[in-house]
C-alpha cells in the first residue's frame, strides 16, 4: 500500500468523483476507522446531553469546538483540496508543515506523498483521532508526520517555528483571533506562509493582517487561500 501511493504521483487527486467520495475511499485503503470512532464520540456526547447537537457537544467534551455530531467527510478536508494546497506551498527541502485542528493527520499522508523530505506536526484537542492518525502513520511508515494532543487555545500552548501553517475557521472568532496573535508574534523572527482555509479566517487575514496579506503573493483557491510574510521565490 505504501509503495503503491508514493509511486502513483496522482494518488491523492480526485479524477472521477465528488471529492468527498474519494476521500471516504481513500480513508478505507489507508485503514482509517474514522467512521466508528466518530459515532462511538457521538454516541458518548448524547449520551450526557441528548438535547445537545454538533454546535453544543464538542465543548461540552472537550470545552473545545470539536464537531462530535458532523459527518465524517463534512468534518475534514478532502484530499484533492489537499493535495492542491502541497503543489502550491512554497517549501525548502526538510520544511516543517503544522496543522492547527488536523484532526486524523490527512494532510500528514498528503504531505508524506508530495514533500517525502518535510516534516508534518497536527495539533489536535481530540485523543481518539490523535491515537488513531499516529496509528497509521507508523503502519504506512510516515517517519516525519505525527499528531500531538493539545489545547492550542491553553495558556501555556506555544506555536512551533514551521515554514507553513494550516489553519481553519475553529467555530470561535476569539480562538481565530488567538492563533493569529500567536503568528504575529512569530512574524517579526520567521518567515512563514499560512493556509487558511474558511470565510472567516480568510477575511480577517485580509482585512485585519496587513503584516501578512500584504507582503507576499496571495494565492487564492475557492475554499482556501494562501498568505505569506515574505515574497515567494
Amino acid at each position: 500500500m505504501s509503495a503503491f501511493y508514493l509511486q502513483n504521483k496522482d494518488y491523492f487527486r480526485c479524477l472521477a468523483v465528488p471529492p468527498r467520495k474519494h476521500a471516504e475511499g481513500i480513508d478505507i485503503e489507508l485503514g482509517f476507522e474514522i467512521n466508528a470512532i466518530e459515532h462511538k464520540l457521538h454516541e458518548q456526547a448524547f449520551m450526557q446531553d441528548p438535547d445537545g447537537d454538533v454546535g453544543t457537544w464538542g465543548k461540552m467534551v472537550h470545552e473545545a469546538q470539536t464537531w462530535i455530531g458532523l459527518l465524517p467527510q463534512t468534518l475534514l478536508t478532502p484530499y484533492d483540496e489537499l493535495s492542491t494546497m502541497c503543489d502550491l506551498i512554497d517549501l525548502p527541502g526538510e520544511a516543517h508543515v503544522v496543522d492547527l485542528g488536523a484532526a486524523y493527520g490527512r494532510m500528514g499522508f498528503v504531505l508524506h506523498h508530495r514533500h517525502p523530505d518535510a516534516h508534518f506536526t497536527g495539533i489536535e484537542i481530540v485523543p481518539e483521532r490523535v491515537e488513531e492518525g499516529n496509528r497509521l502513520f507508523a503502519k504506512h511508515g510516515c517517519q516525519n508526520a505525527r499528531l500531538q494532543c493539545k489545547d492550542m487555545f491553553a495558556k501555556d500552548f506555544h506555536l512551533p517555528l514551521a515554514d507553513c501553517y494550516l489553519i481553519y475557521d475553529y467555530g470561535a472568532m476569539d480562538h481565530i483571533r488567538w492563533t493569529m496573535g500567536q503568528l504575529q508574534n512569530l512574524a517579526d523572527v520567521h518567515k512563514f506562509q499560512v493556509i487558511a482555509r474558511g470565510e472567516t479566517i480568510r477575511s480577517l487575514i485580509q482585512y485585519a493582517h496587513p503584516w501578512l496579506a500584504d507582503v507576499g503573493e496571495t494565492k487564492h483557491e475557492k475554499n482556501f487561500s494562501i498568505f505569506a510574510n515574505y515574497i515567494f521565490r
